[in-house]
């Protein structure tokens, strides 16, 4: 009668999961127990604490962020089973935690074997939708799909990556996955993600309304805590094994090696505790104990970043230092940019007879992006080097896309080699057609052709998206990749480095043959805050009627430098020698011939 009356032990998620998790091969570095770090403890506690009815998570990536989410799931299943939604951007984001996370951690764990029903994969036990043991199921819903939230209720609602989750005619994926959880007064509602623009974080929103948690750590000289930033980062350029940390309080120098002694010492602080029920942490990477995570190689990934600009930047300063990114962007006019032109050019002469080779000798490669339009075809060089890019021209095709004809010359014009004035010869490294538009079946076939020249078709895709990425989507009967392009952010990149002239990194520089028409079209659109079913999101819009071909094929001409591997100093070295051999045969002809 005494057990009976007892009421159950407190559940501490954290050494619930310690005790009872395990991480499996499939997708942990480290296997076997899980043993988490300090501040991984303190966001598990919250997740099962029903005092806390929403923890919001702002993280960097690379914190065991994931894990975490998996080990509290495992937890609710066991321990009080329920309805639980994981609600996750994409489709292949829920395929792939079913069978990445889920499936393998639950497999590994002897406390979770039991805990989904097996069976058939039927209408009631799918691969994304599990019935639990004890009662209660684990669906895992893609923001995608949204409609599949109107048929289900959740008592924990888990939302992973939710800057990373658009807008469906459906309606806002997290509303309706907030109002499936209304029915249950204990209801739970989690979100983590690593924050995106500063103008449309949710995370970032969310983590404002909460008690905006932040983990202070001991410094080892004179114990003052402190959130470690990346400002208490020093180095000297160029040498990040040279990194230390500085104490905010006394200025000691902190080696690396203590970084576990002190993550180990930390604590969480809420700096608005006045706020009650929600739950809001922060971390960055600065403070994770991955291998891949240590000062020396977030200081070299940040070098690179610095050097190839705000389009690297911004990955960093989401994904490694957790924190939104806030795009300035100063307005240019066609005529300052005709003002900056430079005497450089890849053109075809007027006459056709042959191009004009006036390449910079810093550009080590060269991109093309191509256009069909309705009686031409328009194509854009773009060159680079470690600190710029170049249009070097504009190329415009006459001809009707639905004409063979029109589509050879395309060829001619994407095979041709051009001479480096280092003293080789340079070509094409990869081009991005447009597949989208009245023209997809032609660009298909053309780029069925010639796939061995790395020209691929490309389809441009709004939202927050990676700037290029292979389409999952199979097309029957072809083997050429489709490759979709994140044109909103490659286009935040032009319109934001565009106005800065040829003194910052990733510069674009613009060929003094082309001319104010190009320079118009270039600047075709402008980035502004749009409003959908009230959430904010960033989008582009065209100005007044302007045609906007030179815009659309330097963004595939950038967007497509991602399908290669440039080695620049590699090149440098190839491009010389090939003109000392040439040197090297005159010579020997000559010597011959004499």
């Amino acid at each position: 009668m005494a057990e009976a009356l007892t009421p159950p032990e407190e559940l501490v998620f954290s050494k619930w999961a310690e005790e009872n998790f395990r991480l499996p091969a499939e997708s942990s570095a480290e296997t076997g127990e899980f043993t988490p770090w300090k501040f991984q403890r303190g966001i598990l506690d919250a997740m099962g604490d029903p005092l806390y009815p929403r923890v919001s998570i702002i993280k960097s990536a690379r914190t065991g962020f994931t894990k975490s989410f998996v080990a509290a799931i495992g937890a609710y299943a066991v321990n009080d089973p329920c309805p639980i939604i994981l609600l996750v951007p994409t489709d292949d984001d829920a395929r792939g935690y079913a069978v990445d996370e889920i499936d393998p951690c639950f497999r590994e764990s002897p406390a979770l074997r039991g805990a989904i029903r097996q069976g058939r994969l039927d209408g009631r036990n799918t691969l994304t939708h599990r019935t639990l043991t004890g009662g209660g199921s684990l669906k895992i819903i893609s923001a995608r799909s949204p409609r599949n939230l109107r048929r289900h209720t959740a008592k924990v609602l888990v939302a992973d990556e939710v800057d990373g989750m658009e807008i469906t005619k459906e309606g806002d994926p997290i509303k309706l996955g907030e109002k499936r959880t209304v029915t249950f007064a204990d209801r739970k509602i989690i979100m983590g993600s690593t924050p995106k623009d500063e103008a449309t974080s949710i995370i970032q929103k969310k983590y404002d309304e909460s008690d905006q948690r932040i983990f202070e750590i001991p410094c080892i000289h004179c114990q003052g805590v402190f959130e470690l930033l990346w400002e208490h980062l020093r180095w000297q350029a160029g040498q990040p094994e040279t990194v230390r940390a500085w104490c905010p309080h006394c200025g000691g120098e902190i080696e690396e090696r203590y970084k576990a002694e002190m993550v180990e010492a930390g604590e969480w602080r809420a700096t608005r505790p006045e706020v009650k029920g929600h739950a809001g942490f922060r971390l960055n990477a600065l403070i994770s104990l991955f291998a891949n995570a240590s000062w020396v190689e977030l200081v070299r990934e940040y070098e690179l970043a610095e050097k190839n600009g705000d389009a690297e930047m911004q990955p960093f300063y989401n994904t490694v230092l957790g924190k939104t990114w806030a795009t300035v962007v100063e307005a240019v006019s066609e005529n300052e940019l005709m003002a900056r032109r430079e005497d450089f050019a890849l053109v075809m002469k007027p006459d056709k007879s042959g191009w004009i080779e006036n390449i910079p000798e810093e550009v080590a490669y060269i991109t093309a992006g191509v256009d069909p339009g309705t009686d031409r075809i328009e194509i854009t060089f773009l060159g680079h080097s470690p600190e710029s890019r170049y249009i070097l021209g504009h190329h415009v095709v006459y001809g009707s896309p639905t004409f063979d004809s029109t589509w050879d010359e395309v060829r001619s014009v994407l095979s041709t080699v051009w001479r480096h004035p280092l003293g080789g010869e340079i070509a094409i490294e990869a081009a991005g057609v447009d597949s989208g538009g009245h023209w997809t079946q032609r660009v298909y076939d053309f780029c069925e052709e010639v796939q061995h020249m790395k020209i691929f078709a490309v389809k441009g895709d709004d939202g927050p998206r990676k700037m290029i990425e292979v389409s999952k989507k199979r097309r029957r009967n072809r083997t050429a990749p489709l490759y979709i392009v994140g044109v909103d952010g490659v286009k935040t990149d032009i319109v934001t480095v565009l106005p800065k002239g040829k003194d910052v990194a990733q510069a674009i520089r613009l060929s003094n043959t082309l001319d104010a028409d190009y320079m118009l079209q270039l600047t075709a659109e402008r980035r502004v805050r749009k409003y959908k079913a009230g959430r904010p999101y960033i989008g582009f819009d065209r100005i007044g009627k302007r045609r906007a071909e030179a815009l659309d094929t330097l963004c595939y001409a950038i967007a497509i430098k991602g399908v290669c591997k440039f080695d620049f100093e590699k090149r440098y070295e190839e491009l010389k020698s090939r003109a000392k051999k040439k040197l090297d045969l005159k010579g020997i002809a000559s010597k011959l011939h004499g």
